[in-house]
């Protein structure tokens, strides 16, 4: 799996007063694609993204898109995400639908879903039924929209549990681990079982190095979990 790990960098963590410049270095870099923050200010106490950014980022890039809703009511935004440049939408397992039918809808507009949930949300009895339909699922392991937070454990719990169950139901969907994922955090969250790794300000935009620099140290990370 440690070589199989892949990296993507989470767009609201570049520089924003120079997003052209900052594209140009993720297309230039190993990042395999890019994650996009869309909260509500009601599924989190903040504001992030909406589709007139994305609509101006993609034509610059031609790495996949993931844009994560986290929002209570995803249906207004599916159509106008798709329609902006979203490869794959995010849909969390708390927020207000029926996901089967978003699910549903997202594929029949041309894009795919995953399956996402909060830092704090336990692992669901009924997991098993809504992972099977999503290309992966999507473990935030800090609250989603404020960047700097320190990862928390019982996430790290709850990524162990899933790959244990996925690998119980013969369900073959990676898991993706989001929230304060560098070098120090990477060893223990590919031990639990991610295999897609979202990079922000402490792993992959800093001043520590560039972009593939910091994307090569990551990698490196990768093969101690």
């Amino acid at each position: 799996m440690k070589e199989l790990v892949k990296i993507n960098g989470s767009l609201s963590c570049v520089d924003l007063l120079n997003l052209q410049k900052s594209v140009e270095e993720i297309n230039n870099s190993k990042i395999d694609g890019l994650h996009y923050d869309v909260v509500d200010g009601k599924f989190n106490k903040c504001f992030v993204f909406g589709d007139l950014i994305l609509e101006k980022v993609r034509p610059l890039t031609k790495k996949p898109i993931a844009v994560h809703l986290a929002c209570v009511d995803v249906e207004p935004y599916i159509r106008p995400m798709i329609k902006a440049g979203a490869d794959y939408l995010c849909i969390h397992y708390e927020s207000d639908c029926d996901l089967h039918s978003i699910f549903n809808q997202i594929r029949e507009l041309g894009a795919k879903p995953v399956l996402a949930f909060r830092s704090d949300t336990s692992v669901p009895d009924d997991f098993e039924e809504y992972a099977k339909e999503a290309e992966w699922i999507l473990k935030l392991t800090v609250n989603p929209g404020f960047a700097g937070q320190q990862i928390q454990e019982r996430a790290l719990e709850h990524i162990r549990e899933m790959s244990e169950r996925l690998k119980k139901a013969d369900i073959n969907k990676p898991i993706e681990a989001d929230g304060n994922i560098n070098v120090l955090t990477i060893p223990k969250v590919v031990a639990a079982g991610a295999s897609i790794l979202t990079g922000g300000t402490s792993g992959l935009f800093n001043d520590k190095g560039t972009v593939n620099e910091n994307y090569e140290r990551m990698k490196e990370a990768c093969k101690n979990g």
